[in-house]
């Protein structure tokens, strides 16, 4: 399961706080989320402190977002191992 929190203060981005697993069943969710802000402009921030795990599936989709407004905050040392292989 993965639980996908956003929050957002004026004129900052938008931090989607990642509660979960990232697998198959979740990639569209997360993707649908972040496609949605990025067409409205919006800078986003992936929070992914309380990530427990992320398959090839979450780990394709997240190297294939837009790094100009998306950007990975608080990875776990195992997840950032997996997004830098």
């Amino acid at each position: 399961m993965l639980r996908i929190t956003k929050t957002s203060e004026n004129g900052s981005p938008v931090t989607l706080k990642l509660e979960g697993k990232i697998h198959a069943d979740w990639v569209s969710l997360l993707e649908q989320e972040c496609q949605t802000l990025v067409r409205e402009k919006k800078d986003v921030l992936l929070d992914f402190s309380q990530v427990t795990y992320l398959d090839a599936d979450g780990v394709e989709l997240v190297r294939a977002l837009p790094t100009r407004r998306i950007r990975i905050i608080h990875a776990p040392a195992f997840i950032q191992e997996l997004l830098d292989r």
